[in-house]
């Protein structure tokens, strides 16, 4: 059995145009970031902290990162869920698509984040369910905002008015926010609300599961564009996402 401790799922489907032309022909994930590709990162940081299972939510150039996992080396046993509709959906319809890998509870990676690993280290020990945030970062109008009361997670979204932090795009959950949450996706998708980001679905369980946040702890980025590439070789380059 796999847990939100030994089981992650990363949404790797997108097509990065932001990043165009480095993302051309090459998924963002699969693009170098020092010594290795960004899910190179990622894979360290899982494999150091003890993780044992990945799932892999494939779209764009699903081949490449196919060919990635299984020649990356890594202690991890990683399978596959491809998105054909990656060109038309978001990140949302890419978590639904794994929701039958999701009941004993899982941690969420967005493919496009590095992180440090002792900030993933502590979020797998915590208890229950949580999400990795930045309180210190300043908030402009792209940042997907996290309010917060009494330690536990009560808001998301980018247009909230007041937050906390900043979600950096990784979290995990419990057996119980899994389920809520695979109900919240599939009614999400059942209304047709596949073209959204998953936080949307965060946000509508915040009700009904505690879900606490951890503080990021040491730099981290998440790669949109070419600027934020320029910053990730800067603060990756040399290391790994320690």
């Amino acid at each position: 059995m796999c847990d939100e401790r030994s089981h992650a799922v990363v949404l790797a489907a997108g097509m990065g145009t932001r990043l165009r032309p480095v993302t051309e022909s090459t998924p963002k994930t699969l693009v170098e970031v020092g010594d290795r590709h960004i899910l190179g990162h990622i894979f360290e940081s899982l494999d150091r902290t003890g993780y044992e299972r990945v799932t892999t939510v494939t779209g764009f150039e699903a081949d490449q990162v196919r060919g990635f996992c299984d020649a990356a080396g890594f202690d991890l046993e990683v399978d596959f869920v491809h998105s054909d509709a990656y060109d038309s959906t978001n990140n949302l319809y890419s978590l639904w698509l794994a929701r039958d890998r999701l009941e004993d509870g899982f941690t969420l990676v967005n493919s496009d984040t590095l992180f440090p690993a002792a900030s993933l280290r502590r979020l797998a020990e915590t208890d229950g369910s949580a999400l990795l945030v930045d309180a210190e970062k300043p908030l402009g109008d792209e940042e997907m905002k996290v309010r917060t009361a009494d330690g536990e997670a009560i808001a998301i979204g980018k247009d909230l008015s007041e937050a906390t932090g900043e979600y950096i795009g990784v979290s995990k959950f419990g057996p119980a926010g899994a389920d809520a949450l695979a109900d919240e996706l599939d009614a999400m998708v059942d209304a047709g609300r596949t073209n959204e980001w998953y936080e949307a679905a965060f946000d509508r369980i915040f009700d009904a599961v505690d879900v606490g946040v951890v503080p990021v702890d040491g730099d981290w980025i998440e790669i949109d564009d070419h600027d934020d590439l320029r910053t990730g070789r800067r603060l990756f380059g040399e290391v790994t996402a320690e």
